[in-house]
């Protein structure tokens, strides 16, 4: 038996899709143990990792979606998704078990394909892309994992542009997250942008962890330069 097979428990879930019920396996929160984060806040687990469990897949349609975007979908949506997952092959569903890295990449790109498809927000499909990104560095795969990246930086800067939030910590992390991809994609002048926009912010105090990170990214971004 797989050692994390007693870390999961099955829920019960109805795809937003073909409306089917169907159940997913949910990772028990006492076995969730963070070892390390990287400034991207990719993090490191002792044992089982949650990220893996993030993606529910639909058993019998194929429809992949997060607790986010868990949303029942329009009728032209449905349509289109239809044409898309004709070709799913239901035949050895192995998504309702313990997943290893290669099955949560598939589930990742399949939810980022779906979600693109009935056009979810920006900011869902720049966090999507982020977490692939970092199951790909877990991989090794640093071709992957920076195009993915690349599209998380996309994605996210187009929401920050035109989505809205009244969560003062969301909008901070999104800022500092533009920031350190900015970054690791090569390009420290927009990076320095970003995080003095959070250094800057009003209310940053209320959350200073984030200025912390800020400042801490953008004196290593200086000391690379005297070198």
């Amino acid at each position: 038996m797989n050692k994390h097979q007693d870390m999961i428990f099955p829920i019960k879930l109805t795809c937003p899709n073909c409306e089917k019920e169907f159940e997913h396996p949910e990772v028990k929160s006492k076995y969730i143990v963070i070892e390390r984060q990287d400034r991207d806040f990719c993090s490191y687990f002792a044992g089982i990792n949650p990220l893996f469990y993030d993606i529910m897949v639909c058993k019998y349609c194929g429809f992949a979606f997060t607790r986010e975007t868990n949303i029942p979908l329009s009728e032209p949506e449905k349509a289109i998704i239809k044409t898309i997952l004709a070709n799913w092959h239901t035949d050895g569903y192995q998504y309702g078990g313990v997943r290893t890295l290669d099955m949560a990449i598939k589930a990742y790109n399949l939810a980022i394909v779906c979600q693109e498809l009935r056009n979810a927000k920006d900011s869902v499909k720049g966090s999507l892309y982020l977490r692939l990104g970092w199951l790909y560095r877990y991989q090794g795969n640093k071709v992957s994992e920076e195009k993915s990246l690349q599209r998380a930086l996309e994605f996210m800067k187009r929401a920050y542009e035109r989505e809205s939030t009244n969560e003062l910590k969301k909008e901070l992390r999104m800022i500092y997250l533009l920031g350190e991809l900015s970054h690791r994609m090569g390009n420290e002048r927009e990076a320095i942008q970003w995080l003095q926009t959070v250094i800057s912010h009003k209310e940053v105090k209320r959350y200073p962890i984030f200025e912390r990170m800020a400042r801490s990214l953008w004196q290593d971004i200086r000391e690379q330069h005297k070198k």
